[in-house]
């Protein structure tokens, strides 16, 4: 499959750097639309726990609350998982170019020939422990996903757990509401 995903590219000095700002631009997209999953699966989440936690609800209609409410979870975990692969991808092509950009430099001192050498796995390898180097110390998924939510989601592949942890959120949010009323 090549190198990063490039078809023909074995090699280091195989891959362009107008490719890879190129994917980059498609990551960045790939990062924009699951930016905005998150945030409408966050927002069906809360717009149907309001509903259901309003008074005169019966425990049916929570029950299918609590359900969607799960799946909203499930979706924004999804969007949350593809958020940080762009994420991962975006930082070994900015560190793949950066590398590229330094070639006089690796030439000079030996390593150029040695990465060039290197086979696919292991290129891919050393790219990604390159950028693992570059990367700063702040999360940046981390940073993001604290902006567009209020509290962590459980994930999980069965209704269960997210299921009764909707439900009891209504629950709260019911008495909460009850409260405030009285």
């Amino acid at each position: 499959m090549g190198i990063l995903g490039f078809g023909k590219a074995k090699r280091l000095e195989d891959l362009k750097i107008g490719d890879l700002r190129k994917e980059r631009v498609v990551q960045e997209v790939e990062q924009d639309k699951c930016l905005t999953a998150i945030r409408q699966a966050q927002e069906d989440y809360d717009r149907r726990l309001e509903i259901a936690s309003r008074p005169g609800v019966n425990n049916s209609e929570r029950d299918v609350a609590a359900y969607h409410m799960s799946l909203a979870s499930k979706r924004k975990a999804k969007a949350e998982a593809d958020l940080q692969r762009a994420i991962t991808k975006m930082t070994v092509l900015d560190s793949t170019v950066e590398v590229i950009q330094m070639k006089e430099e690796l030439q000079k001192r030996g390593v150029w020939k040695r990465l060039n050498d290197l086979d696919e796995g292991d290129l891919e390898d050393q790219l990604d422990a390159i950028a693992i180097r570059n990367k700063t110390s702040n999360n940046k998924l981390e940073t993001v996903i604290n902006m567009l939510q209020k509290d962590q989601m459980e994930v999980a592949f069965d209704r269960g757990p997210e299921f009764d942890r909707a439900r009891e959120e209504i629950e709260r949010a019911t008495r909460e509401k009850a409260g405030a009323d009285a």
